[in-house]
């Protein structure tokens, strides 16, 4: 990882403010409360975002600002890297905001949490360390604040081996030994669940034997009664044919029975029908004789002729109307012309401009007009008195050939009543012949059914005794069958008995079976346990002490050659014992870190911050921040020879890319570049 630029947008003291990082050694230059750490931690948020009790993010938004953001650019793997997140004050808190992420010109919108995932990936840090609070690598390898750097020597040795096994990624070998135990713990409880699952086995088999012997004496059993029940079906078997045979007498008598109710029912009816022809027979001899007596001396001749009549009067009456119509309008169209004759005698009378020529018209061609107008009004008059004379004449001879028409009507009315009495008397005497043949016939019909009734009469005589020979058979199978019953219910609740012993014999080789199976995972569990407490333990301890005697040894030596490099004082020599924590001998004899000087407090602190750093980046691999390291006020309390160690610091390092914050104006001297930080009016602002 390698930082490009950063913009700042109301965070702390900056308002807007954007800063350039070139590769090599760089100088955050200013004095103390400037701003050079906000920078840092402005980086730390851009990456992991805002974090209670380490970063929160009320201590990054502007005093008195709703909303502000940071947008950091870097380059990881070559790949050109632009994160943004924002910052927002709600009425309560100060909230992250979502946020994006640019890889390559490709952007992906993300929330905090999502955007703390996307960067962990692209520096290669474990996955694991998405969930944990503590950016731990990052905060041993890249960039630790000022008040954190002494912190780690100072702390209790169980935290800071914690801490270091959480650095390391080796706390795994713990976790594996507490999960040991949960493990262990959870296989005693399944031993003893098995332990009492498997308690009643041999009592269990003894059941089974039982079980089965139950069986062997219900098949016994069913044996010695399937030969009753055999002659007793036999018998009923005989019964049923001779019942058989009986019901064939009974179906031929029910059938005999069923063809006398039908032809008594028949005779019935037509003895009903033949009563109902008579009445009907003596109505229309009735209707007759007086249609007879209406139609004598009655003759239809005339009636063709009256139809022809008032064709011809329908004739006449359709020409009176047309002529009586065109009277009608020829004198309406001579209204027309007497209104326009009006109109012009009135217009004329009131011209004094001629609408064509524009000229004043004269009396004597008004006149003119006049006379012309009042002549052919007259003529039109006379015309109109003619056309009414007409139209009076024409609707006298319209209603006359009316009354003509509607007394020929009233004629054809007449014939047509005549007419219709003729039709039903004819209609009236077909239908009493018609009712005469059917009455003939039904009467044959009454003789045969009455013939046919004596004859099935006389055949049912003949099954009188059927009926109680019926009921004598029909008794005794009932009385077989309620025996061959209670054989066959006494038989199947021995196969019920049977087959409830069947299915608890299965249950119980199914539990003996499960049993079985308990009792040898109750051995596995047993050789498992035993091999987890007695050998797995115990060799996650040994790896876990081998990995951290590899590091001390490369952590100790590192520690030393830095300690060395940055203070040349022979009376003192350091070095960590087995827990990492600093031992340090003054003149011989050891003493604690808090009676050094502060310069020599710093140089113990800025050892053992650079030995972590190196063995880190040696032993987590895959992280991408190898190639850059940020020093917050590195030099606290340092001498000017302390701060001319400095420069030789920085050569052993060999990164790409140095970031110290300092305001000691004498690192200015041994580094690359120098970015100048000062306040005005409060505000926070970078120079180069």
């Amino acid at each position: 990882m390698l930082l490009k630029s950063i913009k700042l947008h109301n965070i702390r003291s900056y308002e807007d403010e954007e800063i350039n990082f070139p590769i090599g050694s760089v100088l955050l230059a200013g004095d103390i409360g400037s701003g050079k750490s906000t920078i840092l931690l402005a980086i730390e948020f851009a990456i992991f975002g805002a974090k209670k009790g380490e970063l929160p993010a009320y201590t990054l938004l502007k005093h008195g600002k709703k909303e502000g953001y940071v947008e950091l650019k870097m380059q990881i793997d070559g790949k050109e890297i632009l994160i943004k997140r924002t910052l927002k004050r709600s009425n309560e808190d100060i909230k992250q905001e979502t946020g994006y992420v640019i890889v390559n010109g490709l952007k992906k919108e993300a929330t905090s949490e999502e955007l703390r995932a996307i960067t962990l990936d692209l520096l290669g840090y474990p996955k694991e360390l998405i969930k944990k609070g503590k950016d731990l690598i990052y905060r041993y390898t890249v960039y630790t604040p000022q008040e954190e750097m002494k912190q780690i020597l100072y702390d209790t040795k169980e935290n800071r081996l914690e801490t270091l096994r959480k650095v390391f990624n080796i706390d795994k070998y713990k976790r594996v030994r507490e999960n040991s135990k949960i493990i262990t713990t959870s296989l005693r409880e399944k031993k003893k669940h098995l332990e009492g699952f498997i308690l009643d086995l041999d009592y269990k088999k003894k059941e089974l034997e039982e079980r089965k012997e139950e069986i062997l004496e219900i098949d016994n059993r069913i044996n010695n009664m399937l030969p009753k029940i055999e002659e007793v079906r036999n018998i009923l078997t005989e019964k049923k044919n001779s019942l058989d045979s009986i019901e064939s007498e009974i179906k031929e008598l029910n059938i005999l029975k069923k063809e006398l109710g039908i032809a008594e029912a028949n005779l019935s009816h037509k003895i009903e029908q033949n009563n109902r022809l008579n009445d009907e027979i003596k109505l229309l001899e009735k209707q007759i004789g007086q249609l007879g007596e209406e139609l004598k001396d009655k003759k239809l001749d005339e009636l063709d002729n009256i139809i022809k009549k008032i064709e011809e009067k329908e004739n006449e009456i359709n020409q009176a109307e047309k002529n009586y119509n065109g009277t009608i309008r020829g004198l309406r169209e001579i209204e027309v012309r007497i209104e326009n004759c009006n109109e012009t005698i009135r217009k004329i009378e009131s011209l004094e401009i001629c609408p064509l020529c524009e000229q004043k018209v004269d009396e004597s061609h008004k006149h003119e007009i006049h006379s012309r107008e009042n002549k052919k009004y007259e003529e039109l008059l006379e015309q109109v008195k003619n056309h009414k004379q007409e139209e009076a004449n024409l609707e006298k001879i319209r209603m006359g050939l009316k009354k003509e028409r509607d007394f020929l009507v009233k004629e054809q009315s007449h014939f047509n009543v005549i007419r219709y009495k003729f039709d039903s008397l004819n209609e009236k005497t077909s239908l009493r012949e018609e009712k005469s043949n059917l009455k003939e016939k039904i009467r044959k019909e009454i003789g045969l059914l009455n013939a046919k009734k004596i004859e099935l009469s006389e055949k049912i005589g003949n099954f009188s005794e059927v009926d109680e020979r019926y009921k004598i058979a029909k008794k005794e199978i009932d009385e077989i069958a309620q025996q061959e019953k209670f054989l066959e219910l006494e038989k199947r609740d021995y196969e019920s008995k049977k087959s409830t012993t069947k299915m608890f014999i299965s249950r119980i080789e199914k539990e003996i079976a499960e049993k079985e199976k308990a009792k040898g995972k109750l051995a596995y569990i047993s050789q498992l346990s035993n091999w987890i407490d007695e050998m797995f333990v115990n060799l996650m301890s040994t790896m876990e002490k081998h990995v951290m005697v590899n590091i001390h040894s490369q952590f100790n030596e590192l520690f030393r050659s830095w300690f060395d490099t940055l203070l040349e004082d022979e009376s003192i020599n350091i070095r960590v014992d087995e827990e990492f924590t600093p031992i340090i001998e003054q003149d011989g004899y050891e003493t604690y870190i808090e009676n050094l000087s502060g310069g020599e407090k710093t140089s113990v602190a800025l050892s053992y911050r650079l030995a972590l750093n190196k063995v880190i980046n040696d032993i987590v691999a895959g992280i991408k921040t190898k190639e850059i390291i940020m020093l917050d006020e590195p030099t606290d309390g340092f001498s000017g020879e302390q701060l001319d160690k400095v420069r030789d610091v920085l050569n052993q390092l060999n990164m790409k890319q140095i970031i110290i914050v300092s305001h000691e104006s004498k690192i200015e001297s041994f580094v690359d570049n120098v970015i100048r930080v000062e306040k005005k009016d409060n505000v926070s602002v970078v120079s180069t």
